[in-house]
């Protein structure tokens, strides 16, 4: 519960957080669809778990092609901030490797495919994400050339940058892309 909220308002915050979320993630599925972009989503009861045990931004939904060697795919990534007050010096990361399965995102930042870039979206100072509301970082990953046609996998973490300090690790999800 947020500071000075009693449990009426909370069920309340919760109930709207995912009526708006699930009408964004069905706008985005189809979107995805008509693009022949994989995507994926929390499921109602994933997005109600979360927002019990969670008060932050979180990835609430995410879409992606697939390419071959010396091609780019499209990453898609919705952030969705179910408090009451605004995030910022928010940052997505985006790199290639086995890091889904690592339990501890410390672990999980170390396990790269080197050959394919890490990506950092948005610029200085970050994204904003305001009260309720989702926004989206797009990311276009370089496939290198000469590497297997197979599947890879792709990782996204999100993170608040503190600037002085570490940065608040906040959430992280997995796409599986083609590289034909």
């Amino acid at each position: 519960m947020q500071p000075g909220e009693n449990v009426q308002e909370r069920i309340d915050r919760e109930a709207k957080a995912v009526r708006s979320v699930l009408a964004e993630v069905e706008q985005r599925r189809r979107e995805a669809a008509e693009a022949g972009l994989s995507f994926t989503a929390l499921t109602e009861d994933q997005l109600l778990r979360k927002l019990r045990s969670v008060n932050s931004p979180m990835i609430v939904w995410q879409s992606w092609g697939s390419g071959s060697p010396g091609s780019s795919i499209a990453y898609n990534v919705g952030i969705n901030n179910p408090d009451p007050t605004d995030w910022v010096s928010l940052f997505g990361h985006v790199f290639v490797g086995s890091a889904n399965v690592a339990p501890d995102i410390g672990d999980a930042l170390a396990l790269v495919d080197t050959r394919f870039p890490r990506l950092t979206m948005p610029a200085f100072a970050g994204l904003t994400v305001k009260a309720a509301t989702t926004e989206q970082l797009n990311f276009s990953l370089k496939i290198p050339t000469g590497i297997d046609l197979t599947n890879y996998m792709g990782n996204s973490v999100l993170y608040q940058a503190t600037w002085h300090d570490r940065a608040i690790y906040l959430d992280r999800g997995l796409f599986v892309f083609a590289v034909n």
